[in-house]
């Protein structure tokens, strides 16, 4: 379960890094407009942003899931004493 919630992790602020690189590298090596350039980063970062609600709604569903196990282990543990 550890291992599942640091993957989460590590793909929310992967996405994130790469996001940020992207629009870094967008706007330094942009052919169009700035009009364009800045459509296109507005476009790219809804994209980003829809897809880290995805990544923290996992998170949130795996973390709710966690609590509820340890909580369910703690009250079985709890009750045999």
């Amino acid at each position: 379960m550890a291992r599942k919630i640091n993957k989460t992790i590590t793909d929310a602020l992967m996405l994130v890094g790469g996001g940020v690189v992207g629009a870094g590298l967008a706007l330094l090596l942009a052919p169009q407009t700035g009009k364009k350039s800045r459509q296109k980063i507005a476009r790219f970062g809804r994209s980003v942003g829809k897809k880290g609600d995805k990544v923290i709604s996992n998170f949130s569903d795996n973390m709710s899931e966690f609590s509820e196990k340890v909580g369910g282990m703690t009250a079985g543990m709890l009750h045999k004493r």
